[in-house]
């Protein structure tokens, strides 16, 4: 996994504080569990690339608190910003370059919204040929009258399984990377 590096999907602090809409579901879950894998990919020494989503009028709109990283969230000197404005991190941004001259060819994802920018962003990785780990239980998302947000993550969860992403728990993920440095 020397050639990874860590994407941190739109970890805003909108989707955390309640100013704009509704909370994320288990938020502070999903906090403990990126600031576990952050603080084991930079021990590891993978890039990390923290995505941003711009929706200007809306829950992340530039220039307001809501669009900052979650607050749990340090940024390192080393770390990489991408601010995007489609779904994919990928669309309309430079993330698939700076990956490349990074000479990564694997990324892990985590982060919000499950069913759009993780989801979009993992496809989009998948079709530029990156090998795309997800982390299963560090990404989020809110419930539908439907579904819970659990059901939804689990079934987009399956969905990347099944167009070839690898799903693995945080946990796991920072087990092996604690005992491969």
């Amino acid at each position: 996994m020397s050639d990874a590096a860590l994407l941190v999907i739109d970890v805003q602090r909108g989707a955390f504080d309640g100013v704009r809409c509704p909370p994320i579901a288990r938020g502070a879950e999903l906090i403990a569990r990126v600031q576990s894998v952050l603080a084991t990919a930079r021990a590891a020494q993978l890039p990390v690339v923290f995505v941003q989503h711009s929706e200007p009028g809306g829950v992340f709109a530039e220039g307001t608190p809501q669009f900052a990283l979650h607050e749990a969230l340090e940024p390192a000197p080393s770390d990489l910003w991408i601010v995007k404005r489609q779904s994919s991190s990928f669309e309309g941004t430079s993330l698939a370059d700076v990956l490349k001259r990074a000479a990564v060819r694997e990324v892990v994802l985590c982060g919000l919204q499950s069913e759009f920018c993780v989801f979009n962003t993992a496809a989009g990785a998948l079709e530029r040929g990156f090998r795309t780990t997800v982390l299963g239980d560090a990404h989020g998302t809110w419930p539908t009258s439907q579904d819970s947000a659990e059901v939804i993550a689990e079934r987009i969860n399956g969905e990347l399984r099944g167009r070839g992403a690898a799903v693995c728990e945080s946990s796991d993920l920072v087990a092996w990377l604690s005992r491969t440095r």
